[in-house]
C-alpha cells in the first residue's frame, strides 16, 4: 500500500515553474531519496508535502486522506509529518531534552517519549546539554530526535547532514535511516550526493528542472540509467559513439550486450559504461591498450589509457593499477547502456 501518492503536482514561482508534472508513489515504512543539482525543485518539493506552500495544480495524498489540490489545503500541524532541515534548527537557549519536549502535545505523557527517543536517537546522557555543547552530529541527532518525538507517520530529511564532513555526513546519514526504519516511518531524503542516496534508499527519484527523470531502486538508476543526464547524475560514466542493433551495441570498446530488457537504437549510437567496468588485464582477450598515465593516489591510483586514438581516464585500486608504458588489453565487465546518438 502506498503511503504518499503524488499526482501531476506543479508549482510555479510568477513566470517561473519550478514543479512540472512531478508523480510520485511511495509505499508505507519504506525510504525516498530526492536527488539532483541545487534549484531543481528538490526542497520546493519537500515543503510542498510538508505544508508550507499552496499548489496551483495537483494532488497530494496521505493513504486515502487528500492533504494538497487546488481546493483542499491540510495545514502542515494536521499532517503528522516531522522535518528536519538542512541546518537543524536548535533552540540555542533550550537543552537537548527542551528542544524535545518543545515539539510534545502538552497532554502526552512528556518525560516517557523524551527517554524513548534519547535512547532511540543513541543521545542517552546528553539530556541537558545545550546545543553548544554537542557536536554537529549530535545537534542533528537532537533535530530528528525533536521531529520523532509526536510519533509522525512522514519524517522529510531536507539534506540535514550538509553541514558535516563527507565520511561523518553518510554514517550519520545511514545511521538515521536506520533510526526511521527501526520505526517503521515512511521517510523522504533529500540530497545531492549519489552515494548517500544509494546507500539509504528504497527508491531514488532523480531531478532535474523540476522534473522527475527516473525513479526507481538506486540498482536500477544506476546501471540503467533513464537518459545521459541521469547518468551524469549518478556517478562517472563513460560515453562512446558506436552503433547498435538489438540486444548489442558496438563501440571502441568492443560488441557489448545490453541490459536485461533493453533494446538498442538501430544505427548510431551513445554507449554508456561505468568506469569501474573496465577491466585490465596483461593478456588478451579484449581491446590492446597502453598505460599513457600514472598517479598514485594512496588507495587508489588514476590511470590513463591509451586504446588507438581514444584516452579511457581511470580510477583503479593502487595494488591492481598497471605501471606506466605497460601494454595489455582492457574488456568490460557487464552489460552497458545505449540511447540514439544526439543531433546537434
Amino acid at each position: 500500500m502506498s503511503h504518499i501518492v503524488i499526482a501531476d503536482l506543479h508549482k510555479r514561482y510568477d513566470a517561473v515553474e519550478v514543479l512540472r508534472g512531478i508523480e510520485l508513489s511511495i509505499p508505507q515504512g519504506s525510504v525516498l531519496a530526492l536527488l539532483g543539482p541545487s534549484g531543481c525543485g528538490k526542497t520546493t518539493l519537500l515543503r510542498l508535502i510538508a505544508g508550507f506552500e499552496p499548489l496551483e495544480q495537483g494532488r497530494i495524498a496521505f493513504g486515502a486522506h487528500v492533504m494538497a489540490s487546488p481546493t483542499v489545503f491540510v495545514p502542515p500541524e494536521r499532517r503528522g509529518i516531522g522535518y528536519v532541515p538542512q541546518e537543524g534548527t536548535l533552540f540555542p537557549h533550550l537543552t537537548v531534552e527542551g528542544n524535545i519536549r518543545f515539539g510534545l502535545p502538552r497532554h502526552a505523557d512528556r518525560r516517557r517519549r523524551i527517554d524513548e527517543v534519547l535512547a532511540l536517537t543513541g543521545l542517552d546522557g546528553l539530556g541537558r546539554r545545550y546545543p553548544h555543547e554537542l557536536s554537529g552530529g549530535q545537534q542533528q541527532r537532537v533535530a530528528l530526535a525533536r521531529a520523532l518525538a509526536p510519533n509522525p507517520a512522514l519524517v522529510l530529511l531536507d539534506e540535514p547532514f550538509n553541514a558535516l564532513d563527507l565520511d561523518l555526513r553518510r554514517s550519520m546519514c545511514e545511521d538515521v535511516i536506520g533510526v526511521l526504519r527501526n520505526t517503521g516511518t515512511t521517510s523522504i531524503l533529500v540530497t545531492h550526493d549519489p552515494g548517500e542516496a544509494f546507500a539509504v534508499s528504497d527508491q531514488l527519484a532523480v531531478m532535474q528542472s523540476g522534473v522527475i527523470m527516473q525513479c526507481a531502486r538506486p540498482e536500477t538508476v544506476y546501471w540503467q540509467p533513464a537518459s545521459p543526464a541521469v547518468a551524469r547524475l549518478t556517478g562517472a560514466a563513460i560515453f562512446l559513439p558506436g552503433h547498435g542493433l538489438g540486444r548489442t551495441a558496438t563501440c571502441a570498446l568492443g560488441a557489448l550486450p545490453l541490459h536485461d530488457g533493453d533494446e538498442a537504437p538501430g544505427g548510431a549510437a551513445m554507449v554508456m559504461v561505468r568506469p569501474e567496468q573496465v577491466q585490465w588485464q596483461a593478456d588478451g582477450p579484449g581491446v590492446p591498450a597502453r598505460v599513457v598515465r600514472h598517479s598514485f593516489r594512496g588507495d587508489h591510483t588514476l590511470v590513463g589509457l591509451a586504446l588507438g586514438d581514444m584516452r579511457l581516464d581511470l580510477r583503479m585500486p593502487s595494488l591492481a593499477a598497471p605501471p606506466l608504458d605497460a601494454q595489455g588489453h582492457v574488456y568490460i565487465l557487464g552489460a552497458c547502456m545505449a540511447w540514439p546518438e544526439p543531433t546537434a
